[in-house]
C-alpha cells in the first residue's frame, strides 16, 4: 500500500496554529521518507495546556518559516496521494484551515484515519490511542513529537494493511470498512466506519487490574493532587484508582498535599510562565520545605500496577 502518513501540534486551541508537522511516505507498505518542521504560526500565542503536550515554546520557532513558505516543499506527499492521520478528524481540520489562512488551492486527495480503521480491526486493546496501538504493533516512540507520531501513525497503517491484506483504494473500503474522506475549499467529506463496533474493552474493565494486593501500596493515605492532561485516561478515572489504592486525592495544592500527578511534559524545561497554577504551588512549597513528591504520569501508572 502506497500512502502518506501526517501528524500536526497545535500552540493554541485555533486549528490555523499548527507549530509542528510531521510527514511519513509509505510505498509497498515500507517506510521510504520521513520529513519534520518546526512551524511559526499566524499568531504567535502558546498556551499553556498545548505546550504542557507536546514541549514546544515560542522561541522553538520564532526563526522557523510559516506553512505557506513550507508547502511548496511538502505538497507532492499529498497531491494526489492517501493521506493517514491518527484521529483524521483534527489533523484534517487542522490542514484546512492552513490551507484557507494563506490561501494555499487544496490538493485533491484521499484521506484515512488509522483511529477508525484500529478500533473497527484491533478489538483487544485498552482504547485505540496513538501510544497503545503503536505498542500494540510493536513499536516504541516519542508521543506527541509530530515527526515521530507521523511514523506510529505508519506503523499502525502497515500493520492494517498486512492484516488485513488492503492493497488499493477498493480493498481499503471494502476490507478495511471504510469510507475514504476528502477535502476541498469550503467543505469536506469525513473519513468514516462502515463496520458496527463490537465487544469494545471498557475503560471500566481495565481499572479492574488495579489490585488492592500490591505489595508496596504507594498510595494508601496519601494525598495526591493531579495536574495538566492525563493520556491514559480521565482525570476522574485516576482519581477513581487512588481512591480504590486506599489515598485520597485534592482540587487543589495545599499544605496537606504529597504527592502532585502531572502530565506536563519537561516541566524542567518550562519558564515559570508556562507552569500550571499547581505546579508552581507545589514547587514553592518544596522551596519552603514541604515534602511534595512530583511524579509523572507513567510513574503513576507504574505505581499503580497498570505499567
Amino acid at each position: 500500500m502506497n500512502f502518506t502518513a501526517i501528524d500536526f501540534e497545535t500552540a493554541n486551541e485555533k486549528r490555523n496554529s499548527a507549530c509542528s508537522i510531521g510527514i511519513t511516505r509509505v510505498e509497498n507498505n515500507r517506510i521510504v521518507d520521513e520529513k519534520y518542521f518546526l512551524i511559526k504560526p499566524p499568531e504567535m500565542r502558546f498556551v499553556p495546556q498545548n505546550i504542557w503536550i507536546h514541549n514546544i515554546l515560542p522561541e522553538d520557532v520564532i526563526n522557523e518559516r510559516t506553512f505557506d513558505e513550507i508547502w511548496p516543499e511538502i505538497k507532492e506527499y499529498f497531491e494526489g496521494e492517501l493521506v493517514v492521520s491518527h484521529n483524521a478528524s483534527f489533523d484534517f481540520s487542522v490542514l484546512r484551515s492552513l490551507l484557507d489562512t494563506y490561501n494555499i488551492e487544496y490538493p485533491f486527495l484521499k484521506y484515512a484515519c488509522t483511529v477508525i480503521l484500529s478500533q473497527n480491526h484491533i478489538e483487544d486493546v485498552k482504547n485505540h490511542k496513538l501510544n497503545t496501538m503503536a505498542e500494540y504493533v510493536g513499536h516504541e516512540f516519542n508521543h506527541h513529537h509530530a515527526g515521530e507520531d507521523a511514523v506510529a501513525c505508519a506503523k499502525i497503517m502497515i500493520y492494517i494493511c498486512e492484516k488485513l491484506g488492503i492493497n488499493d483504494y477498493v480493498s481499503l473500503n471494502l476490507k478495511g470498512g471504510l469510507t475514504l474522506g476528502e477535502i476541498y475549499e469550503k467543505g469536506y467529506t469525513p473519513c468514516s466506519s462502515l463496520i458496527k463496533r463490537k465487544n469494545v474493552i471498557t475503560k471500566k474493565e481495565a481499572l479492574k487490574e488495579v489490585s488492592l494486593d500490591l505489595e508496596s501500596n504507594y498510595f494508601r493515605d496519601k494525598v495526591l493532587v493531579f495536574t495538566g492532561p492525563l493520556e491514559s485516561m480521565k482525570r476522574y478515572e485516576a482519581s477513581e484508582i487512588v481512591y480504590r489504592l486506599g489515598g485520597s486525592v485534592g482540587s487543589s495544592v495545599t499544605k496537606k498535599t504529597q504527592v502532585l500527578v502531572t502530565g506536563i511534559k519537561n516541566r524542567e524545561r518550562m519558564d515559570l510562565k508556562y507552569k500550571s497554577t499547581k505546579l508552581r504551588k507545589a514547587e514553592r512549597l518544596i522551596s519552603e520545605g514541604q515534602e511534595i513528591e512530583i511524579i509523572s504520569e507513567e510513574e503513576f501508572l507504574r505505581l499503580t500496577g497498570l505499567r
